[in-house]
């Protein structure tokens, strides 16, 4: 709803209601209706807008109830502003219509309060509820002492009705004072922050009102009354369209107060503080005390108000500091990317995993010192930010290392990041007076079935040492086949020789597949033997089913083992299951299983299927059984 709308409804109104209030002031008694129908219609008109701002999308349930409900309210509010106006200038004092102007006003009154009730506050504890609690009586107090003084008190003497309608009135307003009150104190998720002060500055507009009423008795000055009407009605509509613009920007929580304390209590003993200074200036002998206990009053709420500022401050400066810790702790102080912490604590939820690693940047650190490189590597993680998507996270994992993680759900267009970051990093970089051309290694990894964070880690490592094998400035994406490049051939080599070193024949020795595709095992396998003096035919190389999966690679190796007289077990266990589909596709000699975990007849009939299974392939079916691979009987 545009402000400038709301102008143009309003001004004409506030236009007529000024008009009638200087021809009154001039004199004018007649056409009372040119004074209550402005505040009528703009009451009426402000009902239109809450109920506009309860229709408008996103917003919680709870604030679409409040709005209707006080939509309502104002459309019943409007029509009792004649009577009320006209008894006030001399009019009717009682008769059906003032009596059904005062039912009205009662009835809207009880829907306020009771839609200000239903509204749900923010949870607090029981010392937050205690405090606001205090805060919140001190202003009904205060509220319940100018009723008493401006409306109560001049009603001594007259008709009971009048009496009991008035004194009902006074309650229904204390009650919806104080709904409104716990609201602002308290607050509350369903309904605009703004648009709840504004409700509240229509509460204060209308007690200004009452209590111009005893001090403007003269019928002359009876516009000022209607004045006061059109500002409550302007901001009720002002209410509406705060509302509906927070809740059309699809911002339906309210913004947190920028203070942790409420001044309201303070302004409101202010107030009763002024009143009393009112009603007892006439009585010098009174006088110097009066003032003594406003002032000091009045110093201990500064005071107060002082040390809450003094308060906030310091806690501010607290979550401030806490902020610039936890930055540190998280954040990279060169580049400011994130660090090894908080990327590993991100791998956790990662869908893909993207891994740089800069070719030679030690030589730029060696030739043209520290600050050169590490202006080089600021440059670098700024354009890995330019490369890759807002929501991917690019991090420093300490020397020339970065890293991006692609979150869940965002694995589409994946593909085209390698390529992005390469093309980003391709561009020379100027720093220090230098020029510097800047090449890379990145391997990719995507997260699969069964895949942990570090599996994922480990996989894109992987896949950036391929990357580095094909020469600088190249990508990389990790497939099975890549499995067995992180183990260097010495490390292979001496694991090999020391396990056959003590192996005494038939032996089983467990491989996985890591080493198993690795460059060059098959004949590193036969010359260890040899050189042992150990036939191919009595080593047995088990193979962890977890690790396998029907590809090219693996059959291709198994193959070269099975021409060599290695034989080649399929090795359950840690399962109950046998993989039926690995040992008719693989050239298996034997497959190995744990113990039979059950005596029913599901698990010895599935027993003995694979067995046979086995036994007709060819294949040796055997079971472990206390660390040792006996052949089975079945």
């Amino acid at each position: 709803m545009k402000t400038s709308r709301l102008l143009a409804v309003y001004a004409p109104l506030f236009t007529v209601a000024a008009a009638w209030a200087l021809l009154r002031l001039a004199g004018y008694e007649g056409a009372l209706v040119l004074g209550w129908l402005p505040g009528a219609i703009g009451i009426a008109v402000g009902g239109g807008y809450l109920l506009a701002a309860s229709r408008t999308p996103g917003l919680d349930p709870a604030g679409r109830r409040f709005w209707r409900h006080l939509a309502i309210a104002a459309l019943l509010i409007a029509p009792s502003t004649g009577p009320f106006t006209e008894a006030s200038l001399g009019g009717r004092k009682s008769g059906p219509l003032l009596f059904a102007a005062v039912g009205l006003l009662a009835v809207a009154l009880l829907l306020v309060l009771w839609a200000l009730l239903r509204l749900p506050t923010r949870v607090r504890g029981r010392r937050d509820w205690l405090r606001l609690g205090l805060d919140a009586a001190t202003v009904l107090v205060c509220s319940a002492t100018f009723l008493w003084h401006f409306v109560l008190r001049g009603v001594a003497g007259a008709p009971l009705p009048q009496v009991l309608g008035l004194s009902v009135l006074s309650v229904l307003c204390l009650l919806a004072v104080l709904a409104v009150v716990k609201l602002i104190l308290a607050g509350t998720n369903a309904v605009d922050a703004r648009a709840l002060r504004a409700l509240a500055l229509v509460v204060v507009i209308g007690a200004v009102g009452s209590a111009l009423v005893p001090v403007l008795p003269s019928p002359r000055l009876a516009g000022v009354s209607d004045l006061v009407t059109m500002f409550e009605a302007l901001m009720v509509a002002v209410a509406g369209v705060l509302q509906a613009r927070r809740a059309g920007a699809g911002q339906t929580v309210p913004v947190e107060r920028r203070r942790p304390y409420s001044v309201l209590p303070y302004l409101a003993v202010a107030a009763v503080n002024l009143l009393l200074v009112a009603v007892t200036v006439d009585e010098l002998g009174t006088l110097p005390v009066l003032f003594g206990a406003v002032t000091a009053t009045g110093a201990v709420v500064a005071r107060q108000l002082l040390a809450f500022r003094d308060n906030d401050g310091l806690l501010r400066s607290l979550r401030e500091h806490q902020r610039l810790l936890h930055e540190q702790a998280t954040h990279d102080a060169l580049t400011g990317l994130p660090n090894r912490a908080l990327f590993n604590e991100r791998l956790e939820h990662a869908t893909a995993a993207i891994l740089v690693d800069l070719d030679d940047f030690k030589a730029v650190n060696d030739t043209l010192g520290h600050p050169v490189g590490d202006g080089l590597l600021v440059e670098v993680g700024r354009r890995l930010r330019a490369a890759v998507r807002p929501t991917d996270l690019v991090a420093r994992l300490g020397g020339d290392e970065f890293a991006v993680l692609v979150p869940e759900g965002s694995q589409d267009g994946l593909d085209g990041l390698p390529a992005r970051i390469l093309a980003e990093l391709d561009r020379p970089v100027h720093t220090h007076g230098h020029v510097l051309t800047v090449t890379a290694s990145v391997g990719v990894a995507a997260r699969t079935d069964g895949d942990g964070a570090q599996d994922l880690l480990r996989h894109a490592d992987i896949a950036m040492y391929a990357a580095k094998r094909r020469g600088k400035g190249t990508h990389a994406r990790y497939t099975p086949d890549l499995s067995g490049l992180l183990m260097t051939p010495e490390s292979r080599l001496g694991d090999l020789r020391r396990a056959i070193a003590v192996a005494r024949p038939p032996f089983t020795l467990e491989v996985g597949r890591a080493a198993l595709v690795s460059p060059g095992f098959t004949a590193e396998l036969s010359a260890l033997l040899a050189e042992a003096g150990l036939e191919p035919g009595g080593l047995t190389l088990a193979l962890p089913a977890a690790q396998l999966a029907v590809d090219g690679v693996l059959r291709r190796v198994m193959r070269e083992l099975r021409a060599a007289g290695v034989g080649l077990a399929l090795d359950q266990t840690g399962t109950n299951t046998v993989r039926l589909d690995l040992l008719s596709a693989l050239p298996f000699t034997a497959v190995i299983v744990e113990p039979l975990a059950g005596d029913d007849d599901r698990s010895r009939a599935f027993a003995e299927a694979a067995a046979r299974f086995a036994r007709d392939a060819g294949i040796d079916y055997r079971v472990r059984s206390e660390g040792s691979l006996l052949e089975s009987a079945l």
